[in-house]
């Protein structure tokens, strides 16, 4: 009865795995194919795509690439949206880390308290803050400086969740180190930068990579906050735009996707060791 309780038991575990492999192959494959799709269709003409959407091209014509960045302005777009990403992404992470650093090693009046708030914002979904928002900065008259509005939006709703991963890996330190450091004389920002930074890489990896997809996949903030300029368009919009102007330019247009998911695969391949390393640590532990 033993035996055949273990076959019975190693069976029904290797069914299981086997169903579990099979579905992780169906989700990759959902994400994966219409990226194929995009690139090879990029490196075809019009009449080859009409032809057979699945057949591979011909010959492969990167000149959509490049008729995508200078006719469709989509390199103007692309500077844009690296500005945009860049400011905010630092601009995140010095904030957060000093908000973090201070909600979990000084004595913070209502830490705890504060700490419910950023969650409550967290959980808040953005689209029923961007009305404010954007009254507020109509008012204030930011909404008329290049990339002011977006970056503001950006940072405000990034703050509080990348504060509290921050603070969970703050709290995972030793506090030995930190008092080590103060006898010998050091600051707080002096101990912060020297000794608990080095230390951070992976939290600050993971956050960094998830700011950066929302950041520069973001679209209906983006959107809302260019209706008034043509200046300062992110590439999300900029996409948009050029939709409406080669729509049935497919080649043109999947190289166009495919210039803005390119940045997406650079990042995470750079950073894929401290992302997962972040991940596995309890960056989000809570």
């Amino acid at each position: 009865m033993n035996t055949k309780s273990q076959h019975f038991s190693i069976r029904k575990f290797s069914m299981g795995f086997i169903l579990l492999r099979i579905i992780m192959l169906c989700c990759i494959a959902f994400y994966v194919l219409p990226i194929v799709f995009s690139f090879i269709t990029s490196l075809k003409t019009t009449p080859e795509f009409y032809q057979n959407v699945w057949a591979l091209p011909e010959k492969f014509r990167f000149e959509n690439y490049i008729q995508a960045f200078t006719e469709g302005k989509i390199g103007e777009y692309f500077l844009n949206s690296v500005i945009i990403a860049a400011t905010s992404l630092v601009l995140i992470q010095v904030f957060a880390l000093s908000a973090a650093y201070a909600l979990s090693r000084l004595k913070i009046p209502f830490a705890n308290l504060i700490l419910v708030l950023l969650l409550v914002i967290q959980v808040l979904p953005t689209e029923s803050m961007i009305i404010p928002l954007y009254m507020m900065l109509s008012k204030t008259g930011l909404l008329k400086l290049q990339y002011a509005a977006i970056i503001i939006g950006y940072v405000g709703w990034s703050l509080p969740g990348t504060i509290i991963i921050l603070k969970n890996y703050f709290e995972t330190i030793p506090i030995e180190l930190l008092e080590a450091a103060r006898i010998d004389g050091s600051g707080e920002f002096n101990t912060m930068v020297r000794i608990i930074l080095p230390l951070m890489k992976g939290a600050m990896s993971t956050c960094f990579v998830m700011n950066f997809t929302y950041v520069w996949g973001e679209l209906m903030w983006a959107q809302i906050a260019t209706l008034l300029t043509d200046k300062g368009i992110p590439i999300t919009v900029g996409l948009l735009n050029f939709q409406g102007m080669f729509t049935t330019n497919w080649p043109m247009l999947t190289a166009a996707i495919c210039i803005v998911m390119l940045p997406l695969f650079l990042i995470f391949l750079f950073l894929q060791k401290y992302f997962v390393a972040g991940l596995t640590n309890g960056g989000i532990k809570g």
